[in-house]
């Protein structure tokens, strides 16, 4: 395992864990209405955010793309939409949240348009850093935003702004992290407007943009229908359930953001074994993504009481539901990237358009007769009789890979997972206090499920590791090895 690689994974887990625990410290000082507009406020942003750069950076990962001939291009079209789409969401700020139910939340809409507007400088920095296997660097920039970021949302929330407290949060955070970014490149690249790349920039990129714009929608409908048809603090419930049960995508969600579109890119340049590196990726995230799925599910109603306190517990029943949500959308995104990397983003658009397709009314059916729960089975229904199996035929198209072998690669973490949570929940049935449960459970669980998994498990950690305990060390067949831009090894 390469140095910067275990540099990006550690700093990536003490990142979301220092989230997790700064979001414990000011759920106890915001109140559940006050997380619910901030939800609707970022629905906007999320979906506006999606498409600021019309999706053209991509392009500067795909290490068999000219980077040098095509930045500025990517430059030029990244500030001008990002700041054009910013404007607009200032200008119908108030309009925007009284569609989304909570005219509260015109404030921190005004706020994060400030953060769309900083998404054009910083694309091609961040683009450069990816292709180059920089990870190292951008979780460095975010580990280094985290201090003032949350400085600014713990100061403002205790001011009695929580909503706008987030905001402002996101803005500082994203204003700091980008700039380290650009610091960081050894060549920054000018404004410029080669008419010669628009066509083929646009071709690449606007089906991938369409793609996550369909795809924020998807994440954030729920929020509008929630807080439409129910009440802002029905929305921050479901909102503080939502991001537990995504744990895992926040773990390893910007790393394979980050990695897998250059690292199969280059696998596919090179003639490499692609099927066989899909099927070593996959594994890698269901060893991850299933355990923390099988916890959170398992002791749902005691994680929210002890990490978020007893005003949140009623979001419990919600994560219970979400948890399995949270495994196949990171799997989800491991094939977005790798059908990224052969080029088709087409293929993307449509599985997104299919899959809101199916959500909406699914949405209203699981609202009207199971509230926020009900929601939370539409949920899963969608992803996994829609979604998932899209997903698994764009990759068998664009890669070769069959789908059952790709469920093979998920089969055993997921037994395993369920294995362990089952051995978790009884162990810990006749517990009461909620932080003894947890750390039992979760004792007990670990066990069970490194003792059934720990053939996979062994070959991924790192030589030092290997080599204390008596291996030698051992590259996983079917991995890919990265390579940079010039061919040379990161």
């Amino acid at each position: 395992m390469k140095k910067g690689s275990v540099w990006a994974g550690a700093s990536t887990l003490l990142l979301r864990l220092s989230n997790i625990v700064l979001m414990a410290v000011v759920a106890r000082i915001v109140a559940p209405d006050e997380l619910g507009v901030f939800a609707l406020a970022v629905t906007a942003h999320a979906i506006l955010i999606s498409i600021a750069e019309l999706g053209v950076a991509s392009a500067i990962a795909r290490t068999d793309l000219d980077i040098d001939e095509i930045a500025p291009t990517v430059a030029s079209i990244s500030v001008i939409t990002s700041l054009f789409l910013a404007g607009l969401m200032a200008l119908f700020a108030g309009a925007i949240a009284d569609f989304l139910g909570s005219p509260a939340a015109q404030r921190p809409i005004l706020i994060l348009a400030l953060s769309v507007a900083l998404i054009g400088p910083f694309a091609v920095p961040g683009a450069q850093l990816q292709s180059t296997f920089r990870q190292d660097l951008v979780f460095r920039a975010n580990m280094i935003s985290f201090i003032p970021g949350s400085a600014v949302l713990i100061l403002v929330a205790l001011g009695g702004d929580g909503a706008a407290a987030f905001a402002w949060s996101r803005v500082v955070g994203q204003l700091v992290a980008g700039t380290l970014m650009f610091l960081s490149v050894k060549k920054k690249y000018p404004l410029g407007f080669n008419t010669a790349y628009v066509r083929p920039l646009l071709t690449f990129g606007a089906p991938l943009a369409l793609a996550n714009v369909l795809s924020q929608v998807l994440l954030n409908v729920d929020y509008v229908f929630v807080g439409r048809l129910m009440s802002t603090a029905d929305v921050g419930l479901y909102m503080l359930a939502f991001n537990v049960c995504m744990w895992s995508t926040a773990i390893i969600g910007s790393v394979l953001n980050g990695i897998i579109l250059p690292a199969f890119s280059s696998v596919k340049r090179d003639g490499g074994d692609v099927p066989r590196a899909l099927d070593h990726a996959t594994r890698t995230v269901a060893l991850i993504a299933c355990p923390i799925a099988a916890f959170t599910c398992t002791f749902a109603t005691p994680l929210v009481a002890v990490i978020y306190g007893d005003q949140w517990v009623e979001a419990g029943p919600v994560l219970r539901v979400l948890s399995f949500y949270g495994v196949v959308f990171v799997l989800g995104l491991l094939f977005a990237n790798v059908v990224i990397s052969t080029g088709r983003t087409w293929v993307l658009f449509a599985v997104q358009a299919v899959a809101l397709i199916s959500l909406i009314p699914a949405l209203t059916a699981g609202i009207h007769f199971a509230g926020l729960v009900g929601i939370g089975i539409a949920h899963i229904v969608v992803i996994s009789t829609v979604t998932l199996p899209a997903y698994l035929w764009a990759v068998r198209r664009a890669t070769g890979a069959r789908t059952g072998m790709v469920l093979r690669s998920i089969s055993r973490p997921a037994l395993a997972s369920m294995a362990a949570g089952i051995v978790a929940g009884l162990v810990t049935w006749p517990v009461a206090p909620d932080l003894a449960k947890l750390a039992i459970g979760g004792a007990f669980g670990a066990v069970v499920y490194g003792f059934l998994t720990w053939g996979l498990l062994y070959p991924m950690l790192p030589g030092t590791w290997l080599r204390l305990s008596g291996g030698r060390g051992r590259h996983v067949p079917g991995s890919p090895e990265p390579r940079g831009h010039a061919g040379r090894r990161v």
